[in-house]
């Protein structure tokens, strides 16, 4: 066997100072003992000693070792190991001289009964025959008296004389050799052992002989051997081969038995064997029992080698069982250690899996340790549950809280899925998750409704939640389209399944449903919404025109399927006139209509010539007993009659031979020129009528105007075509030129077109500019690209030369743009979309300088290659000897005094630091000029930390640190470095340098 294999408890045994290591159990080991038995050399040692025997489940070697005294091998883990047949037992010898106590030095010891440390009582003892220069030693027990080696295989060889006599002298048994009286163990002719006390006197009962008790017949007194019944003392003993009686654990022809360590008796029923820490029972004959047994009606079981008595949960033959502390086996329910258990109330077996509790009326289930299992379980590839508190199965509809999920178990427990028939309703069930279904649900391309209840609806339903009534087949699917259901005909949405009620168009055919029912209706059909009669036919469909019902002509209107009732009707195909009763039905002969008397003989009205004929507030040109349609000119003037209904327009009419709408007075007359109707000007042409729509002039006013798509004028500003337009907003004259916006705050400028004009325009000589988005005519100061121009407060109009603009001088070269006492370096400004552009106020001009002797560049280049970390940057940083670099955006909002100088401030200007006078006198310079010019141009006063936070003017960092937030005092502390004083400073920013 592989040393894989093995499998192994160890047990320490402790041998003088050592510890030896005994694999308790493996049967793999037998063939290896057996084969390494005749290797073993027993040494001679001392009465109070035993023999050990340990393997190595590698070598499966046997090895014998001295060790303390001990009447019986350790419970289930000591060593002990099943031989073959041949072997013989290791022994535990019993010898003797005549009239000593046994010796365990005696070399010529034989094996007698066998004693061997405890085994099952199933298999035989493992013996190891003596050499002639080997003793084992002999166990013992601590008694009163020495305890004897057991013998059964061969009694002790007593003496025998050769010649002797007994004789009875006065009531007693002598042994005479010669005239000498023999004392002492004397084996005599007939094979009893028998024993001489000092007087040589024959003794008889129990008697301690050297420490080992003995016991001889009553009457002829043999030694006697084996079972003993001590009927006056209510005890069985045990005596060896030797006589002796034995005491502690004995292994006797293949059975462990226990013998009292002081009296000798043979224990029977439950005893406790404490050095070895375990209870065992002997049965009435004292054997040991092992496995289960069953005593006084409760069972027990013993271990199978040890026979100690099992306790708690224990595994036997692959199944869990409980053993109270009494040993007495459990059955039923038990808490144990945090969990409920169940053992079998006939096998005791510890339950797993499934199991029906009689006595509680429920079903549980333990897991493969026995435990109890509570809530929701997946079991062989099915959902259960289990209550939380009793672990009871649950069946039928659960809820569960933690999922929110209404769910279903069948008698079994098992969690179900899809379509289920419960209780004869009919459910469906969510197929991955087992959740109820309610309201609707679309199962593979069908939908269908779950009331609150979860049960599946058929036949007609009215969703709340939808506002709206559907039909569910007898397998829950919602229909749709028109369907027969019990011989009658009702029409559901082919989207939604709403039951159509009332009129509905379908496929252009109008139907009529009941508004209660659905039903679909048939023939004539009063709908009172709409106050009309119409016809349906058997399809349910709508009819129009002429129709013949039951023999009689009827007439319903072509457009909205209302019968005729009391009036005239153009007959398209006939081309005539047709006169309907007030029963619907078509007359014929002669009609009173309005105190006049019509011919209708042949069905249609006839008259004597082509003349307009005013029927029921209709009019018709009629010619003999036709009607004549289409564009007419009568009397000089243009009408126009309906193709359809031969009726005569008015109002406005598109006629779409000709493509044009045009407008026919009350009395049907074409009209022209400018028209007012319902309050709109309309403009029909002189020689057509066609209404006009777009731009059109009228040379009659010298004005161009816009109508509109339905041809009316229009005022104020329009976006025609992309472009915006301005029409006045009386006479609706398109104006050019320049245009005051007042709603919009704006002057802008329209062309000869009439177009707004946007950017750079040279009008009348003059260079003006309008914004690119709103048109807005420049005024002040503009910024284009890097450059600077400047367009007239008033008139708008670009300007050159030399300006005095809000106390600051500046010059502007030829083409109007700004030439500066400065100049910009770019290389640092912030490209678009970096920092911030929002729109500041123009109330401050704020003045910083840098506060590290570092000059200009390095901060202009700081402040752009680190604005997301610092979040903090100015407009313009001067120095490096009078540069100027650009980081922020002039007008929009920069980083550099707080959210509120911030917002307040268009510009914002650092000064660098150097420690040499003449840049600093540079620096200084254009510091002054940049922020004179940058508040001229923002309108900002020239004034020097005037007033509180509601004054505008220029501003320190060290007034917005006094007025508003902060904690900076800059830029005094430099300047003062050079001797420029605050009122230096205002003096120059007031009167430039």
């Amino acid at each position: 066997m592989k040393k894989l294999e093995l499998k192994k408890r160890y047990k320490m045994y402790k041998a003088g100072k050592a510890w030896v290591v005994a694999p308790v159990v493996f049967l793999g080991l037998v063939a290896g003992l057996s084969t390494n038995v005749k290797a073993v050399a027993a040494d001679t040692v001392s009465q109070a000693q035993t023999t050990t025997v340990t393997a190595d489940a590698s070598s499966q070697s046997l090895t014998s070792q001295t060790n303390t005294a001990s009447s019986e091998a350790t419970d289930s883990s000591q060593a002990q190991s099943t031989t073959s047949a041949a072997t013989s037992t290791v022994a535990t010898t019993a010898t003797s001289e005549a009239s000593g106590p046994v010796s365990s030095t005696s070399a010529e010891s034989t094996s007698s009964q066998a004693v061997s440390s405890e085994a099952p009582a199933s298999h035989a003892s493992t013996t190891v025959t003596s050499q002639a220069n080997t003793s084992v030693a002999t166990a013992s027990v601590e008694a009163k008296a020495k305890v004897a080696p057991a013998s059964s295989e061969a009694k002790e060889d007593y003496p025998t004389p050769a010649a002797y006599v007994e004789k009875n002298e006065g009531g007693h048994w002598y042994l005479y050799v010669g005239k000498q009286k023999q004392t002492g163990f004397q084996k005599l002719k007939d094979g009893r052992v028998v024993y001489y006390n000092n007087a040589g006197q024959m003794q008889y009962g129990q008697q301690n002989i050297q420490s080992y008790w003995y016991l001889f017949d009553q009457v002829n007194g043999a030694m006697k051997y084996g079972f003993q019944r001590i009927a006056d003392q209510n005890k069985t003993v045990y005596y060896n081969g030797a006589g002796q009686m034995l005491y502690g654990q004995q292994n006797i022809g293949g059975h462990w038995y226990n013998f009292d360590k002081v009296t000798g008796k043979m224990s029977t029923g439950f005893t406790r064997i404490a050095d070895q820490n375990k209870t065992v029972y002997y049965n009435a004959q004292g054997q040991m029992q092992y496995g289960f047994q069953e005593i006084n009606q409760a069972k027990y079981y013993f271990d199978k080698w040890t026979g100690a008595m099992a306790k708690g949960l224990q595994i036997i033959a692959n199944a869990k069982y409980l053993f109270g502390n009494d040993g007495k086996m459990q059955t039923g329910q038990r808490y144990l250690g945090g969990y409920w258990y169940n053992f079998d109330q006939v096998t005791g077996k510890m339950s797993t899996g499934f199991t029906h509790l009689k006595d509680q009326n429920k079903t549980v289930y333990y897991n493969a340790q026995g435990q109890m299992q509570y809530g929701q379980q997946n079991i062989g590839g099915y959902w259960y549950l289990f209550d939380k508190v009793t672990g009871a199965m649950k069946t039928g509809f659960q809820y569960i809280a933690d999922q929110k999920k209404e769910v279903y178990y069948n008698k079994d427990g098992q969690m179900l899925y899809g379509f289920q028939k419960v209780g004869g309703s009919t459910y469906y069930f969510d197929p991955a998750l087992g959740t109820k279904a309610t309201g609707q649900k679309n199962i593979n391309g069908h939908w269908y409704y779950f009331n609150g209840s979860g049960v599946m609806a058929t036949g007609f339903t009215y969703l709340p939640d939808q506002k709206k009534k559907v039909y569910y087949n007898d397998q829950g699917q919602m229909l749709y389209g028109f369907q027969t259901i019990k011989d009658k005909t009702y029409y559901l949405d082919p989207v939604t399944g709403t039951l159509a009620t009332g009129q509905k168009n379908i496929n252009n055919h109008w139907y009529n449903f009941n508004p209660e029912t659905g039903e679909l209706a048939l023939g004539f059909t009063y709908l009172p919404s709409e106050k009309k009669m119409v016809y349906y036919n058997e399809a349910g469909q709508m009819l129009y025109g002429s129709q013949t019902i039951a023999g009689n002509q009827y007439y319903f209107d072509l457009t909205t399927g209302a019968m005729k009732q009391d009036e005239l009707v153009y007959n398209q195909k006939a081309k005539g006139l047709s006169y309907y009763g007030k029963d619907g039905k078509q007359v014929k002969g002669q009609v009173t209509i309005n105190n006049q008397k019509y011919d209708f003989t042949n069905g249609y009205l006839k008259v004597a010539k082509q003349q307009l004929v005013t029927l029921k507030n209709k009019t018709y040109l009629v010619s003999g007993a036709q009607v004549i349609t289409g564009q007419q000119q009568f009397n000089n003037h243009w009408y126009y009659f309906n193709p359809t209904t031969g009726e005569m327009a008015t109002g406005l009419t598109y006629l779409p031979d000709q493509k044009k709408t045009v407008y026919y007075n009350g009395a049907g007359q074409m009209q022209y020129g400018q028209q007012n109707i319902a309050k709109h000007w309309y403009y029909f042409n002189p020689a057509t009528g066609a209404m006009a729509t777009g731009l059109t002039y009228l040379p009659d006013q010298k004005k161009t105007v816009y109508y509109n798509a339905q041809g009316q004028m229009q005022y104020g500003q329009q976006n025609i075509g992309g472009h915006w337009y301005l029409f006045d907003s009386v006479t609706g004259a398109m104006k050019t030129g320049f245009q005051d916006i007042a709603d919009q705050n704006k002057t802008v400028y329209y062309n000869q077109a009439g177009q707004m004009q946007y950017g750079r325009q040279n009008i009348n000589g003059h260079w003006y500019y309008f914004d690119t988005n709103t048109g807005n005519m420049q005024r002040g100061w503009k910024l284009a690209g890097r450059d600077w121009y400047y367009y007239d407060a008033k008139t708008g109009q670009m300007q050159t030369g030399n300006l005095t603009i809000n106390g600051v001088n500046y010059s502007l070269d030829g083409n109007g743009k700004q030439i500066l006492n400065y100049s910009v370096d770019y290389t640092y400004a912030l490209a678009a979309g970096e920092g911030d552009d929002a729109t500041a106020a123009n109330n401050y001009i704020v003045l910083h300088e840098v506060g590290v002797d570092t000059g200009a560049a390095v901060n202009a280049s700081y402040f752009k290659h680190n604005l997301n970390s610092s979040e903090t940057y100015v407009t313009f940083v001067i120095g490096d000897g009078g540069k100027v670099y650009q980081v922020g955006t002039p007008g929009q909002v920069s980083w550099g005094a707080g959210s509120n100088a911030n917002h307040n401030a268009p510009v914002q200007i650092e000064l660098g630091r150097t420690w040499n006078s003449r840049q600093f006198w540079q620096d200084y310079t254009t510091y002054v000029r940049v922020a004179r010019d940058m508040a001229g141009k923002y309108g900002i006063p020239l004034s020097l930390d005037a007033g509180g936070a509601g004054t505008p003017g220029i501003k320190s960092h060290n007034w917005v640190s006094h007025n508003i937030w902060g904690d900076h005092v800059d830029p005094y502390g430099y300047l003062a470095r050079f001797g420029v004083t605050k009122d230096k400073l205002a003096h120059d920013l007031l009167y430039g340098i």
